[in-house]
């Protein structure tokens, strides 16, 4: 059965060619962009199985969303731009008999690299996330940040055992600008969400995400790295709730 694979894109120039290099199986790859001012997509265009759209940005669930709805197939393939499938993952989707599954969804162990390096520990393996799903049994939620698959109540979901590869952070300076974005829309979710603000929230909810990832999710096995990201987590903490008390006080 034919894959229909989605990818959102502005500005991943260094990225898509890998990422659309593992997806050359799938019957079709919608890339929708959102405003790309580099060469990402006439590096795409190379691909045959791609299909190009515009859009402006409307988050990251909705646009999602967007290419789901130009999709031509039931199952879809949700990979982000600075990702890759492992070839182990390529031939383990393509052999999936989904004729006689009664799953709706799989989800598959990611493995995330920072400054070059896999990440082991520090809560970030294997971090399994669901990527693979028939479009008439799931949705994306409405998180601002930290969108993901919402499965029909009831429904099966099978696990896959290769890798994602995230080439997320390539340098200190994305991953800390990362964290201060995630910071901005991890305000704007306690927001959506109803969440009152309380002054200790301040110091010790980043207090706490250091000590959760570095001690209770071993960051420290991780050495250097997992000091840094452990430190990192804790900073967009702050800058979460930072945010979110000046959204309280004035929206």
């Amino acid at each position: 059965m034919e894959i229909s694979a989605i990818v959102i894109t502005k500005n991943e120039s260094a990225n898509i060619v890998a990422c659309l290099r593992s997806l050359t199986w799938a019957g079709e790859v919608i890339l929708v962009d959102s405003g790309s001012t580099d060469n990402t997509l006439e590096l795409a265009a190379q691909f045959r199985n791609v299909t190009i759209i515009t859009s402006t940005w409307l988050g990251y669930s909705e646009t999602k969303r967007v290419a789901v709805k130009h999709t031509n197939y039931d199952w879809v393939l949700w990979i982000d731009a600075d990702e890759t499938l492992s070839d182990e993952l390529q031939q383990e989707i393509k052999s999936l008999a989904f004729a006689d599954t009664q799953a709706v969804a799989y989800h598959m162990p990611r493995k995330t690299f920072f400054m070059g390096e896999w990440v082991k520990y520090t809560g970030w393996y294997p971090g399994r996330v669901i990527r693979l799903f028939n479009k008439h049994h799931c949705d994306f939620n409405n998180n601002i940040l930290h969108e993901g698959i919402v499965v029909k109540e009831g429904a099966r979901v099978d696990g896959l055992k290769h890798d994602i590869l995230h080439y997320s952070y390539t340098s200190l300076y994305q991953y800390f600008h990362k964290m201060n974005v995630y910071g901005k829309y991890g305000a704007e979710e306690l927001q959506r969400k109803g969440k009152k603000f309380r002054a200790f929230q301040l110091v010790l909810n980043p207090l706490t995400s250091f000590v959760k990832f570095y001690f209770f999710k071993k960051g420290f096995k991780d050495g250097k790295k997992g000091l840094i990201i452990s430190i990192g987590s804790a900073f967009s903490n702050f800058i979460k709730y930072t945010n979110f008390y000046y959204l309280q006080k004035k929206p």
